[in-house]
């Protein structure tokens, strides 16, 4: 393939995006999300997993949805590890291509590998999510029932680099694509959804650290498309059980 071939596929694959929004209306909206993430040793190779996720849409107004997940890491080698987890959500209305408020039972099951890149270090995740959903509230149907099982990939890819000599503030910045893929009547054309966050960390003790930040969520909705711009607070702890 020649260089200029190369470079048209780069800048068209980096355009997709604007050219999808431009297809469709477009939507712009503030986000508040907050996360606590659990990682702790129990053996010398299992640890327990969990997260606890609430998210408010609007300016923070309103609820977007709120998640929680409890799971089963293993370490594979000292660079891998794999993660198996059953996750809960409670889905809310907002913005203006709301639906129907939903419950969700989510079971995954993940891959992720953490290595040295220069001066760097990049971690990533490949999730395989089982989506089970059920509409509920107001606008749901009488006989409203758990929906066909939907299956979802995702990638993560994570850079991080310390921004002081001790290590105890760092920068990071990560993209996650979604794709949905069975049945066939849930696939887009391209990508359901895309997270691009960028993060201001700070170790609060050697297990304990902090990190805010800002992300823009590309949200592919029946009706159109959200960019989600968001503030990020996240907590992560690996303190070991004892």
């Amino acid at each position: 393939m020649s260089i200029q071939s190369t470079r048209g596929a780069a800048l068209l694959l980096l355009g997709m995006p604007a050219l999808l929004c431009a297809q469709q209306q477009t939507v712009h909206s503030a986000m508040l999300w907050g996360a606590a993430f659990g990682d702790h040793r129990f053996g010398a190779r299992s640890a327990l997993y969990w997260d606890a996720q609430p998210r408010r849409a609007d300016a923070g107004e309103r609820w977007q949805i709120l998640l929680g997940a409890v799971g089963y890491t293993r370490d594979i080698t000292p660079r891998w590890r794999a993660t198996a987890a059953l996750g809960a959500t409670r889905g809310y209305r907002y913005g203006v291509f709301s639906r129907n408020e939903t419950v969700e039972l989510r079971p995954w099951v993940q891959l992720q590998g953490t290595r040295p890149a220069g001066g760097f270090t990049w971690s990533d995740r490949t999730r395989v999510e089982f989506r089970v959903l059920r509409a509920t509230g107001a606008f749901a149907p009488a006989d409203a029932d758990w929906q066909s099982t939907v299956v979802r990939l995702r990638r993560q890819d994570r850079l991080q680099h310390r921004l002081t000599e001790d290590g105890r503030w760092y920068g990071a910045a990560s993209q996650e694509f979604m794709v949905n893929v069975h049945p066939a009547r849930v696939r887009f054309a391209a990508l359901e959804q895309s997270r691009t966050q960028l993060l201001l960390g700070r170790e609060l003790t050697r297990r304990n650290r902090i990190e805010s930040g800002y992300g823009l969520q590309y949200f592919t909705r029946r009706g159109g498309v959200e960019l989600n711009h968001t503030l990020l607070v996240y907590f992560r702890s690996s303190t070991p059980f004892r």
